[in-house]
C-alpha cells in the first residue's frame, strides 16, 4: 500500500500505532539526514505551540518522547534500516527474504501472530529522483524487489514519501503529491533532474505504483 506523504514524526507515530510483529522500516536516506529532518519536523511543531502564560513555565513534550508501555513494547519489534543509495536499497531487499523467514519462525515460537508484520519503505521514490533510474523501468525494478521481499515474508508492504514541506531546501524539487509526477518509460544516461528537454513518453508515478500495490490518499486519520 502506498500512502500520502508524511513528515518524519508522523511516519514514526503511524508505524508505532499500526505495526505488527516483526516490522522492518527502511529509511531511504542516511541516518544523519533522517534525524535532521525529524528534528526539523519536531521544531516546526514546537514553533506552532501557543506562547506560555506570563509567569508560568510551559513545556510541551511530543508524544514520541513519552515512554508509554505501548511505545516501549512496539519499539522492540521494529527494526530500522538506513539505505542512502539505490544499490544499497536493492542489495538489502535481495538479502532480506532469508533473514525475515528466520525472524518469523522465531517469533512464531514465542507467541501467535495476531497482526500481519509490515515492511515499510520511507522515501523510495525520492531515492530514485537524482539518479538515471528515475523512470518506469527503474522504479518498477525497485518495487518488484520490495514486493517480492514482502510476499515471501508474509508481510504488508507500506510505501510512504517524505512530505515536501518537512524539507524546506528540497521543496522546490519535491512535489506535494509525488504520485502525480511524470517519469519516462526507460532509464536514461543522465538523471531527469538534469535534463527534462526530451524524455520520450511520460507516465505518472501513481500508475507505476498501482501495478504493485494499492495507492491511497489522505490516510492520516486512518487506523
Amino acid at each position: 500500500m502506498a500512502l500520502s506523504p508524511m513528515k518524519c514524526n508522523d511516519f514514526i507515530e503511524y508505524i508505532l500505532h499500526l505495526h505488527g510483529h516483526p516490522t522492518t522500516v527502511i529509511i531511504c536516506s542516511s541516518r544523519e539526514a533522517f534525524l535532521e529532518n525529524l528534528q526539523s519536523s519536531l521544531n516546526a511543531i514546537n514553533s506552532d505551540d501557543p506562547p506560555p502564560v506570563t509567569g508560568e513555565m510551559q513545556h510541551t513534550v511530543h508524544p514520541l518522547f513519552v515512554p508509554t508501555i505501548h511505545q516501549l513494547a512496539a519499539s522492540k519489534s521494529v527494526d530500522m534500516v538506513f539505505a542512502s543509495s539505490l544499490p544499497h536499497l536493492r542489495a538489502y531487499l535481495a538479502s532480506y527474504s532469508t533473514a525475515i523467514r528466520d525472524s518469523l519462525y522465531d517469533s512464531a515460537l514465542v507467541k501467535p501472530r495476531l497482526d500481519d508484520p509490515i515492511l515499510a519503505i520511507y522515501g523510495l521514490i525520492n531515492l530514485h529522483r537524482s539518479t538515471t533510474e528515475y523512470s518506469v523501468q527503474g522504479l518498477s525494478r525497485s518495487l518488484a524487489n520490495a514486493a517480492e521481499a514482502a510476499e515471501i515474508g508474509g508481510m504488508r508492504l507500506l510505501l510512504v514519501e517524505n512530505s515536501a514541506d518537512s524539507v524546506p531546501e528540497a521543496a522546490s524539487e519535491t512535489p506535494k503529491d509525488p504520485w502525480t509526477e511524470q517519469v519516462p518509460l526507460l532509464n536514461s544516461s543522465i538523471s531527469l533532474s538534469q535534463d527534462r528537454g526530451w524524455a520520450g513518453r511520460m507516465v505518472d508515478i501513481r500508475s507505476v505504483l498501482a501495478k504493485w500495490c494499492e495507492v491511497k490518499s489522505n490516510v492520516r486519520g486512518e487506523s
